[in-house]
């Protein structure tokens, strides 16, 4: 029985239960084969292929997104993208959306995809990319990046009742419907229905006449077709609704596309304006990061470690996303682990959290004061959590395609695109543009109420001492310490960090003078934990590192399209009053995007953060889901303030 969760919250998965037969998959739960024992992969291209009229349907086409119900081992994905990547465009892009309720562990897609040699290359990609077996949405880059497989973990309804996107073609592979009717309800066909592009193909190997009435009434036309071996039919059909499609929030819809191919110039060349780079270059467009050059503009390491929240809030699904993604994803180097030693009270909830996630033991565990202390390296008088995933690892490695190395000064909309002002002299006109530029995006985009905030922070390096040598891995207890890495000015331990509101408007500098207080309050910190080791370091040198984070009120970064203030102010003015059935849709500085506010968690959050905007760009489905979504959307603090009566946050709010 599935315990009762949040309504878009994570619902634990069920174990797959395959069973080989004669070196087939067959599935014990619902006794049904994953695919012909005979020619799965001519049944695929017979069902599904053909059913879609492929590849004709996508010829012509820069952008196409397939909708799977049923993604099994993934032979209906490995045949349409083998199809595609022969037939399709070479510029074009390929976005495919699969829903699991009973994912298979990774072992049983090897020997699953041992019956299909032809798919070997491809077959290894995916294998490679797959997820962790855990509820929720998974971003996979295939094919150098212009296949993207967003596979969905979880019950089919839910799943699909929180994803955003705009679905060409459907392959409907659930089992049979007498033995899996969960994806064959109305509700799943509601949802086929509000996905689907006007004109979208669906195909099934299923004639029952359920699947008939029940997509019939959905919106989409359906005939028989011939079926495969000994199965004597099948459908396809057209979806034959469509047209305007209502918003729940229409001030957060979505964006209008920004063409294929288009020059988009990206501000700033920290960890957000490269992973945004990356993101862009995979979805077709051509990226360009203005990097202002500054040296020491990020620390020399950073610990990237999960920070668990509440499962059933948009923020600890968000935190939980990021960190799995960026862990299987952001080429990152080998994963070290970290200790995390909360307060008492807290491991119990952090504990339940992981558990309500599907977290497996070697992504989060509990330990006691004992077993910290051998993983630690050091004697700890407190249980924790360990975090075998976790990573310390150098910032400043995430490569981008182009980086100009030049300052922007200034952004101004025209009739064709936007033109950036820099601070070597002469304007430049660019499709559209993503501000990357930390706690400075409210000064380069004054006009879309961005409450995104400057936040000092310092880093200190410490000499080694002959008990601190023993500490084995980075450890984190409201500040972190790593053990001894390279910095700037040699082998040190780095102690971390501080958080001190900067105003740049009253003080535009000496926010990296390092601070003797600044030392002695993560001393403090750490004297929690390790007494000894901080009472060691009190009267050392002053050294280390000091930045400026982005930072907003509700700990979430800014991610998605620029509203535009004053319009929001004008079309959504009596949103204080209640709701109404004919709201405009949200009016927006026309390709204009902003990735900040990432905080101290820019290693963890940037990958998934960058691949929402390439999606939205891109008019694809997004990779988070919709409630997620919302509550990273710049016009997020437009929209609170209006429901307030209040007066929108202004340029004014940076610090």
């Amino acid at each position: 029985m599935t315990e009762p969760t949040h309504p878009n919250g994570p619902t634990p998965l069920n174990s797959s239960g395959i069973d080989w037969q004669d070196g087939t998959p067959h599935s014990a739960v619902f006794g049904d084969v994953y695919f012909s024992k005979t020619d799965g992969v001519g049944e695929t291209r017979h069902v599904f292929l053909g059913g879609i009229a492929a590849p004709d349907v996508w010829q012509n086409r820069k952008r196409f997104t397939i909708g799977e119900l049923g993604f099994g081992t993934g032979l209906n994905v490995l045949v349409a993208w083998d199809a595609w990547r022969r037939t399709a465009d070479p510029d074009a892009r390929l976005h495919i959306v699969s829903v699991e309720g009973y994912p298979l562990e990774a072992a049983a897609l090897v020997e699953a995809h041992a019956h299909f040699p032809e798919f070997s290359e491809l077959s290894a990609q995916l294998r490679a990319g797959y997820p962790r077996r855990v509820p929720g949405f998974h971003r996979l880059r295939l094919d150098g990046g212009r296949v993207a497989l967003t596979l969905l973990f979880g019950p089919v309804a839910q799943m699909l009742a929180n994803l955003d996107g705009i679905v060409d073609a459907w392959f409907l592979d659930g089992f049979a419907p007498s033995r899996n009717p969960e994806m064959w309800s109305d509700a799943v066909f509601d949802e086929l229905a509000r996905l689907s592009a006007p004109g979208a193909r669906v195909a099934t190997f299923s004639a029952a006449g359920a699947v008939r009435r029940g997509l019939a009434a959905a919106g989409f036309e359906v005939e028989k077709r011939a079926g495969f071996g000994s199965k004597r039919e099948c459908l396809a059909g057209l979806f034959s609704g469509g047209g305007e499609r209502a918003e729940a929030e229409p001030w957060y819809a979505r964006p209008e596309l920004v063409a294929p191919g288009a020059r988009v110039a990206v501000i700033g060349g920290g960890i957000a304006g490269r992973a945004a780079s990356e993101a862009l270059a995979n979805e077709g467009f051509i990226p360009t990061v203005f990097d202002e050059g500054q040296d020491r503009a990020q620390p020399d390491r950073v610990l990237i470690s999960p920070r668990l929240a509440g499962p059933g809030d948009a923020y600890g699904r968000f935190m939980a996303q990021a960190f799995v993604h960026a862990e299987r994803t952001a080429a990152l180097p080998p994963a070290c682990g970290a200790l995390h030693l909360p307060g008492e009270d807290e491991v119990d909830r952090m504990t339940e959290f992981s558990r309500r996630f599907g977290w497996p033991e070697d992504l989060a565990r509990p330990v006691d004061a004992g077993e910290a202390s051998d993983i630690a390296g050091l004697s700890v008088a407190r249980r924790g959590i360990w975090f075998p995933t976790a990573r310390f690892a150098r910032a400043g490695d995430v490569a981008a395609a182009t980086v100009r190395q030049d300052r922007i000064t200034g952004l101004a909309r025209d009739g064709t695109g936007w033109v950036l002002r820099s601070a070597a002299g002469g304007d430049e006109v660019w499709d559209a543009v993503v501000v990357a530029a930390g706690p400075w995006a409210p000064m380069l985009a004054p006009g879309a109420g961005l409450d995104v905030r400057a936040n000092r922070g310092q880093l200190c390096y410490l000499p080694a001492t002959a008990r601190s040598r023993g500490l084995r891995l980075p450890v984190s207890f409201g500040g972190h310490l790593s053990p001894m890495t390279g910095t700037g000015e040699g082998p040190m331990h780095v102690l971390g960090s501080t958080y001190e509101r900067w105003d740049l408007n009253a003080n535009p500098g000496g926010w990296r003078d390092l601070r003797r207080k600044d030392l002695d309050s993560t001393l403090a910190r750490l004297a929690d934990v390790f007494p000894d080791l901080a009472e060691g370091w009190r009267a050392g040198p002053l050294q280390g590192w000091s930045g400026l984070r982005a930072t907003t009120p509700d700990h979430l970064p800014v991610a998605g399209p620029l509203g535009d203030a004053a319009a929001y102010g004008d079309v959504y003015a009596d949103l204080r009053h209640g709701r109404q059935d004919d709201w405009p849709s949200a009016p927006y500085l026309g390709g204009g995007y902003i990735l900040s506010g990432l905080g101290s968690r820019g290693y963890q959050t940037a990958f998934l953060t960058a691949e929402l905007i390439a999606s939205q760009m891109a008019g694809a489905p997004l990779p988070v889901d919709r409630e997620v979504a919302a509550a990273l959307h710049p016009a997020r603090f437009l929209v609170r303030a209006l429901r307030r009566g209040m007066e929108a946050p202004g340029d004014h709010i940076i610090g």
